[in-house]
């Protein structure tokens, strides 16, 4: 089966993957306090509108036409659950050592392991806390599933379904678009079923890929992204207009799947395109290289008697955090917040080349072999 790549859009999620990074790092320094820093959570509904976007282009007319629903589950189960588990081994000892094995504790592993925690059964965020994201998106792929066997390949119920995750999100979510462990799979479903109906559009809408000139395009490409980055320097990542982010994200998803700019251009140059690569294993590590980064930090300040955590005076979810220094400077903070992000990719390299991709390959081999999964009119 041939997945179809938008190659500009990958570089766009490696890019946002490393945006969300740096937001969870919390060092003190000028990048943490930078407003698009600040409200840089927001690219996780990049990622879902770009997923249910490129499973639209690649499930819906396969599923129409006979391709088996546990088949795409499966698959699409091998390309999330290997690093997932993997990652999330690394942080049970972690969290066992700050709070101790409790009932909790073991609920979370649990629902951890069964990509529950995602789906507002828990009350309040375990292990890799960013996975709480995979978790939502293995149910919207449930969602599509159903929708397109039972439904049809029609965009009403998208749309539906778009209306009904931002109104959730606006009307009973404390957190609004931080919403993670309690609505985060109406946050997932908000951008996904966008990323749908943005498959639709461009589908139907012939000019929406036809090309405009170089020049032209160029230009378009260059006024999303500086819109993008005044809307979420502007932002207040809180409120009531941040239920509007993901649209946002859908009209720069219809735009850079056209690949007609320069921007797309130096988007689809190798190092973007190795970021983009490693998008998923980025994510699914950085809050590793967090906690590995402030367990070092807490010992050193043992050792030494120095300090290297300063608190943040703005209350965040309800809470002070403290943010990761170095001398109180800003300027080596700098440092410290891009070399952790470094380091973070280096690692990606490390669980992509020997656990994300030999689980994806796994999977698909296994798939083509099991006479329960083939799907029932060929693989198209």
């Amino acid at each position: 089966m041939q997945v179809r790549r938008f190659e500009a859009l990958d570089s766009w999620r490696g890019l946002c993957a490393c945006m969300v990074a740096l937001f969870h790092f919390n060092v003190f320094s000028h990048f943490q306090f930078a407003p698009i820093v600040q409200n840089a959570y927001l690219f996780v509904d990049f990622f879902f509108v770009l997923s249910g976007f490129v499973i639209a282009a690649n499930y819906r007319t396969r599923l129409a036409q006979g391709f088996s629903p546990g088949r795409f589950l499966f698959l699409r189960l091998g390309r999330i659950y290997p690093l997932h588990l993997f990652i999330m081994m690394f942080f049970i000892p972690v969290d066992i050592a700050k709070d101790g094995a409790s009932l909790q504790f073991l609920r979370a592993v649990v629902t951890n392991l069964a990509l529950l925690h995602g789906t507002g059964i828990n009350d309040g965020l375990w292990l890799n806390f960013p996975s709480w994201s995979i978790s939502a998106e293995f149910f919207a792929y449930v969602v599509f599933a159903l929708i397109t066997l039972r439904l049809g390949q029609g965009i009403v119920p998208w749309i539906v379904l778009a209306v009904a995750g931002s109104a959730t999100l606006l009307f009973l979510s404390p957190q609004r678009m931080d919403s993670t462990y309690d609505y985060g799979l109406a946050r997932c479903l908000y951008g996904y079923a966008l990323g749908v109906i943005c498959f639709r559009a461009r589908e139907t809408l012939a000019w929406l890929d036809r090309p405009l000139g170089r020049n032209t395009d160029t230009m378009i490409e260059g006024a999303a992204v500086v819109t993008l980055c005044l809307c979420l320097n502007a932002l207040d990542g809180h409120g009531a207009l941040a239920v509007a982010t993901p649209v946002l994200f859908a009209g720069l998803v219809l735009l850079f799947a056209r690949e007609r700019g320069d921007i797309s251009r130096v988007l689809k140059a190798r190092p973007l395109l190795l970021v983009g690569t490693l998008s998923y294993s980025i994510y699914m590590v950085h809050a590793l290289i967090r906690a590995v980064a402030r367990a070092f930090a807490m010992v050193m300040e043992k050792a030494t008697g120095i300090s290297f955590f300063i608190d943040y005076p703005i209350l965040v979810n309800g809470e002070i955090p403290r943010l990761l220094s170095i001398d109180g400077s800003l300027w080596l903070g700098d440092v410290l917040h891009i070399l952790m992000l470094l380091i973070a990719i280096a690692f990606a390299m490390l669980t992509y080349r020997y656990i994300e991709e030999p689980g994806r390959l796994w999977s698909r081999r296994y798939a083509m072999r099991s006479p329960v999964m083939q799907p029932a009119g060929g693989d198209g």
